[in-house]
């Protein structure tokens, strides 16, 4: 009986053995050498650019690199199979020490421009027909010269034109140790190609040396608000938060209240991602340190809390740097990727974390099966789905070995649905959407809420298509868009595991549009059942006039 046992309990344990064994899935890929994305980097400076955008028009989302020692680089892509290094001098700007970069459509053309920041006058690409112009003394957005980190879009002030914040951190060490960063920009969009420079409208504390600030509507009232990251390196002020209170204060109101709201850390900030990581309807910040990282949960009632530790992704003994939430499984819940240069403690290089999203508040360290853990020194990270695979990939920046593209090989990820939005804005909304948000409902009740957000984690531009983790739903019971223009359309029974573009109800053209792109032929429930209540309606009436005009004869 003994015997009997102890077999029964190896077979078991051989068994669990295996069960663990199989789960043990590689995340992660790098595929940089198989699709052609080699020799990309010569410098090895503090700056990174990445940046993910469909500059052909081709509907293959392509990107860019930067360079602080030779030419910046554009990458086509082909079929999502193989990316090819294109020609363009406008934006090799061979001789510049860039650092981030971002596609965006400043002009509502429907092309995607290009706008890189660089230590001295910045750069803004005008995409001609997919080949770029320089434009950037035209437009007045050269910003002087800094030393430019990351390049944010956000319209402000909701006149349908996209606004443009750039994040500077400091001359040093070229200049020795300054008593204050040098100064962020801010560019209002002029709507006719030029852009005002609005830095006034900002507290002191646009120089407090920064690196990275995003446009987002943290306080669920229907306008965008600024975050911005500061190093307490050079200025130890802290981060800002910039709440948006509409026209007046001499232009516009931008008022201060990173204090009150319980956001303004000081630390060596460099990296920001901002998602909605619990999924209770409003969005939260993470951003790097050279220690512990800071995880600035969103109350709802306009403060914030650090749960950084209590989730698990404090991540202590590592100097980190770009970071990006995204659902690399499709379970609906957002896991966090940390760019990691080296250990805080200076005993040697460490691992880019990848921290899976539990649902509870917690995330699991998975570096271990990660694939993009990375050993080298990780400056930047920017998020697409470059394959259309419906997996999320990731593009890497390091300072020493140059970019990597690690392609999402999550069977998990496989496995679950997901829901990919492509927003197109129109009319009164500026061409890409930034600043639209959706909520993405499934059956059983659990809502999802992401925002259009154009620059984020360290001089990087993520793919603007909105990717929604289903977990083991393939349907999507609800989904709602709310437009900048506070517009807000709602629609049910879309169907999962599918890349769609929506285009903003401009007119009933534009409306038709959304209802094939989402439904195909194939009518809404809400839409294919109105008629045959009409009817009913109708009948009934007709049967009771009927009814009403025989009582009446007798």
């Amino acid at each position: 009986m003994r015997t009997h046992i102890l077999l029964l309990a190896l077979f078991l344990g051989q068994g669990l053995f295996i069960t663990r064994a199989v789960g043990q899935e590689t995340i992660f890929q790098d595929v940089s050498a198989a699709v052609g994305f080699t020799e990309n980097r010569l410098g090895q400076e503090r700056a990174i650019g990445q940046a993910w955008g469909d500059f052909d028009r081709d509907g293959w989302i392509d990107f860019y690199v930067t360079d602080t020692d030779g030419p910046n680089s554009l990458w086509r892509n082909v079929e999502g199979q193989r990316f090819e290094r294109m020609e363009q001098p406008a934006a090799a700007l061979a001789d510049a020490y860039s650092g981030g970069a971002i596609f965006i459509d400043y002009d509502n053309d429907g092309w995607q421009d290009l706008y890189v920041v660089n230590w001295g006058e910045n750069n803004l690409l005008h995409n001609q027909n997919g080949q770029f112009v320089d434009v950037t003394a035209d437009s007045g957005t050269g910003g002087g010269d800094r030393n430019s980190q990351t390049a944010s879009w956000g319209d402000y002030d909701q006149d349908g034109f996209l606004d443009l914040y750039v994040a500077n951190w400091s001359c040093y060490p070229n200049c020795g140790r300054p008593q204050t960063g040098e100064g962020d920009k801010l560019f209002h969009n002029n709507g006719d190609g030029t852009f005002s420079d609005l830095s006034r409208l900002l507290s002191s504390k646009s120089s407090g040396a920064g690196f990275v600030a995003s446009f987002t509507d943290y306080d669920n009232d229907g306008d965008p608000d600024i975050y911005l990251v500061n190093d307490e390196f050079i200025n130890p002020v802290g981060n800002a938060l910039y709440r948006n209170d509409g026209p007046g204060c001499e232009g516009w109101c931008f008022t201060e209240v990173s204090q009150d709201a319980g956001a303004d850390t000081t630390v060596m900030g460099m990296g920001l991602a901002t998602a909605d990581y619990d999924n209770d309807g409003d969005l939260d910040f993470y951003f790097s340190n050279a220690g512990p990282m800071t995880l600035l949960q969103n109350q709802g009632d306009g403060t914030f809390a650090n749960q950084a530790s209590l989730a698990g992704v404090d991540s202590p003994n590592s100097i980190g740097w770009g970071s990006v939430f995204f659902d690399y499984d499709n379970d609906g819940w957002q896991d966090l990727y940390l760019a990691v240069s080296d250990k805080a403690n200076d005993d040697g290089s460490s691992e880019n974390p990848l921290f899976r999203n539990n649902g509870d508040g917690s995330f699991e360290n998975v570096t271990n099966i990660s694939g993009a853990n990375d050993p080298g020194a990780t400056l930047g990270v920017a998020t697409a789905d470059y394959n259309r695979d419906g997996r999320l990939d990731l593009l890497v920046g390091n300072i020493d070995t140059g970019y990597a593209l690690y392609q999402n090989r999550s069977v998990s990820g496989a496995e679950n649905g997901w829901l990919a939005l492509d927003l197109m804005g129109d009319g009164p909304i500026n061409s890409n959407a930034v600043g639209s948000r959706v909520r993405v409902t499934t059956a059983d009740g659990q809502t999802r809420l992401q925002e259009v957000i154009a620059g984020s984690s360290l001089g990087a531009g993520h793919e603007l298509t909105l990717h929604f983790g289903l977990g083991s739903h393939t349907e999507i019971a609800e989904l709602t868009i709310v437009w900048p223009d506070g517009k807000q359309q709602t629609f049910r029974d879309i169907s999962g595991n599918q890349r769609i573009s929506i285009p903003y109800p401009l007119d009933a053209t534009a409306e038709r549009a959304q209802q094939t792109a989402l439904y195909g032929e194939r009518q809404p429930n809400s839409i294919a059942v109105l008629p045959v209540l009409l009817g009913a309606i109708v009948a009934l009436t007709l049967l009771l006039g009927g009814l009403w005009q025989v009582n009446k004869v007798k």
